[in-house]
């Protein structure tokens, strides 16, 4: 099998999250071409799906350093400037990469991604429109399409492109997952856990679906059900939103005492803090309780190909 050959096999392999497989086939390319830019970036890609972000790091500097004009070197570069909250960076790596191929979609299903992360939802949805233009059969970007739309709580249009995903490769995780998710909030949760279930079955490692597993888990207990709500709607949108919420809530507790300090309802200042204390306890205890729940239901669940 000639090394054009065995990238796409990896390519492929890294799609369908046979992460160890494509790494096999990555290593056999440069055993053969320890040169070869293209495999060294895709292998950093692998390298962090593993989470071995310094290896990750190194594999993408010997590809910007062998190819630096190439796009797909600064894509995965890219990448893991994002890994590491990198986000200019990032930025600049996406630039140059679409500076150097402007019809390039994984760059900017990529920007989209990071503007996504970043808060920049606006950015976000001009991008991936952008790609899907260009790509319109890539089912991450329709993927990636229904993710935004969901944080924007527009369920439609987010179940629209889940299902355009699956159209095209009905074993897709991550529209599973996003299926899944968009089950959950509507308080499906049988079939919520069916998508979790279905998704593990395909890549029991799968992030979103072990975090869709534990999240229907922790909806469906009286100690966490309360923390996963909680959660989720200041967790919703961007991270201004989630830092103005949580700036707004504790001044909120502020003026509650100081209005109870000087009114004739003074007493009640202690219980007040009491429950903002208790509150504190309680969401800072909740995410190891979660954990928790998650190992348990992943060794109740029976994955099996018959599923």
């Amino acid at each position: 099998m000639n090394h054009d050959r065995q990238f796409h096999l990896a390519q492929d392999q890294l799609r369908h999250g046979q992460v160890e497989r494509a790494i096999e086939t990555l290593a056999q390319i440069l055993s053969e071409d320890p040169d070869d830019a293209d495999a060294h970036a895709l292998l950093s890609l692998c390298l962090l799906r593993r989470k071995r972000l310094a290896a990750a790091t190194l594999e993408s500097r010997k590809a910007i350093m062998l190819a630096p004009e190439s796009a797909f070197a600064h894509i995965s570069a890219a990448a893991i400037e994002t890994a590491s909250r990198r986000f200019s960076r990032a930025e600049e790596h996406l630039l140059t990469a679409l500076a150097l191929h402007p019809d390039s979609s994984p760059a900017r299903y990529q920007l989209a991604s990071l503007y996504r992360l970043w808060g920049r939802n606006k950015d976000a949805e001009s991008e991936v429109a952008r790609a899907r233009d260009l790509d319109p059969d890539n089912i991450d970007l329709w993927v990636l399409a229904g993710n935004i739309a969901r944080s924007r709580g527009d369920r439609q249009a987010a179940e629209r492109y889940a299902r355009e995903a699956l159209e095209i490769d009905p074993e897709n995780v991550d529209a599973l997952v996003l299926l899944g998710q968009l089950e959950l909030a509507a308080g499906n949760v049988t079939q919520a856990r069916a998508h979790a279930v279905w998704a593990l079955q395909l890549d029991p490692n799968d992030e979103g679906a072990l975090a869709l597993l534990g999240s229907i888990k922790a909806r469906s207990s009286l100690v966490l059900g309360l923390w996963w709500r909680f959660n989720s709607f200041v967790s919703a949108g961007s991270q201004q939103r989630t830092i103005v919420l949580l700036i707004g809530m504790y001044l909120a507790f502020r003026i509650t005492t100081i209005f109870l300090n000087s009114s004739e309802f003074k007493d009640w200042v202690p219980f007040a803090s009491a429950a903002w204390i208790a509150f504190c306890v309680y969401t800072w205890f909740a995410p190891s309780l979660f954990r928790r729940a998650l190992k348990k239901e992943m060794e109740q669940v029976q994955l099996n190909s018959s599923f």
